[in-house]
This record gives structure tokens, C-alpha cells and sequence, in this order.
């Protein structure tokens, strides 16, 4: 099948969803920037709409396409315009978000251990913790509405393609979350600036579901009933960033092999 002409107009309405999405103003669409992003899409099944590679590019256009993905090779100049990126790679892509997952049609092992996010607002953070979980062995990240979305541009390029690979589950509430775990047989443990438990002295077997909160260290009410675990820290500093402290206590888990 040939290929569509190049893109040589800014007024081109595939480029202007493409822009509009990696503004984060196309809540329908995901927009996925950078080579090694668009291969993790493609090596994680992700249906892609459409993959835009710069006209300089043409050997990378030719290899998408050999692969199965539609391309549109772009003007470099207004490829780059519609990078979010201070220097732009010259590919990016336009797909749906990944259909929502649940508990329900997740394959969990007994010993899983979940993150569930509630309140994180800032893309970076999110972004860093969910590739802390698939590093960590997390076998699912939960999301509680009213933070940021795990789909926001920002974000997808923080988790460096974890978010395409981990399962991401998605609730309305925190109390219909933690329902949720409770029927699928986890312990629930949020992390605390004072009065928990050591990571090192808690019992992290069997299914765990780890809550964090947002940047302020605040929890929904319902995490004032879960076992709470603290960070011990030398000096007077107050509390740790939370993706810091998010991917100690994975870490503390002990879900890593040889970890």
C-alpha cells in the first residue's frame, strides 16, 4: 500500500490531534513520543493509530512500517513543534489508552504485590513509581480517580514504558479500591510519615496492597484502618518525596529474585 505524501502543513488535522494529545487536552487519545517509547508499544501489543516519524528519519518510517504500523512521515520542523520534548527524536505516535483493567481479569499471584496510587498529582512522580513497581515486582499499579492520569504525556515518558507492560487497574473511589482487595484476599498497608511499622519489621508475605497517597502525605479515609508503615529517617527532615518513598517500600517488599 503507498504511503500517504508527507505532512508539509501545520493546519493537517492528524498533526493537530497529535499536538492536541501530547497536550494533554485529548482525553480519548494517548500520544507516545520518542523511539524507544513507540517500540515498547509495539512490542507490548498496543494498537497505534498512526506513528509520525520526521522526514530525516525515513529508515526508521520504513522499519515501522515493515512492522505493521500506519506512518505519516512529517516535515521536521513541525514534527518538532509538536514535540513536548526540548530536543525532539523525530517519532512519536498517536493510540487509544489501553482497555481499564480489574482485579477480576488479572492474572495475581498469591505472594502479589499491588501499588495503589491515590492523589499523586504530579506526572514525574507517577511516572518514576510505576516503573519502580515493574522494577520492584509489583504485579499490578491501582489508580484512585483524582490524580493525575496514568495516560498524561508526562507520565508515559517518566515510566519509560512501564505503564504499557504493568497492569493498570482503575477505580472511581478509595473505599470501592479497597473493597475490591479485601474480596481478593490482600492485606492493605498505607505508608506513613510517623507511627508505622518499619519496613524491615513488617510482615510483607502473602498479597499485599501498598497505598500511597498524594505529595502532601495525605490518604483518603479509608487508609486510617490499614497497618501502616514508616520510613525511619536520621535529622529533622519531615518526609521523603513520594516516589522516593514509594520505591523503597517495593523494594522492601521483597518481590525482586536474589533481592
Amino acid at each position: 500500500m503507498r504511503r500517504p505524501d508527507p505532512i508539509r502543513s501545520r493546519d493537517n488535522p492528524e498533526l493537530k490531534r497529535l499536538k492536541a494529545a501530547a497536550a494533554g487536552r485529548e482525553d480519548s487519545l494517548v500520544a507516545l513520543e520518542g523511539e524507544r517509547l513507540v517500540r515498547d508499544a509495539l512490542s507490548a501489543g498496543l494498537p497505534l493509530e498512526c506513528v509520525f516519524v520526521g522526514a530525516r528519519r525515513e529508515a526508521l518510517a520504513l522499519e515501522f512500517e515493515r512492522a505493521g504500523a500506519r506512518v505519516r512521515v512529517v516535515d521536521d520542523a513541525l514534527l518538532e513543534a509538536a514535540s513536548a520534548l526540548k530536543n525532539s527524536q523525530g517519532v512519536m505516535a498517536l493510540a487509544a489508552p489501553p482497555s481499564p483493567r480489574t482485579l477480576a481479569d488479572t492474572r495475581l499471584g498469591p505472594e502479589a504485590l499491588v501499588l495503589v496510587v491515590a492523589g499523586v498529582a504530579d506526572p514525574g512522580n507517577l511516572g518514576a513509581l510505576a516503573r519502580s513497581a515493574e522494577a520492584a515486582g509489583a504485579e499490578a499499579l491501582g489508580i484512585v480517580a483524582g490524580g493525575v492520569s496514568p495516560w498524561n504525556p508526562r507520565v508515559l515518558r517518566g515510566a519509560m514504558g512501564s505503564l504499557l507492560r504493568l497492569p493498570v487497574l482503575r477505580w472511581p473511589a478509595a473505599d470501592e479500591a479497597s473493597e475490591e482487595l479485601v474480596e481478593h484476599g490482600f492485606r492493605q498497608v498505607c505508608a506513613a510519615t510517623r507511627g508505622g511499622r518499619a519496613p524491615s519489621q513488617f510482615d510483607w508475605s502473602g498479597r499485599i496492597a501498598l497505598w500511597l497517597g498524594a505529595e502532601s502525605g495525605e490518604l483518603p479515609p479509608v487508609c486510617a484502618t490499614f497497618e501502616r508503615i514508616t520510613i525511619p529517617m536520621h535529622a529533622a527532615v519531615e518526609s521523603l518525596n513520594v516516589s522516593v518513598a514509594g520505591s523503597l517500600l517495593l523494594f522492601a517488599a521483597g518481590r525482586v529474585p536474589g533481592g
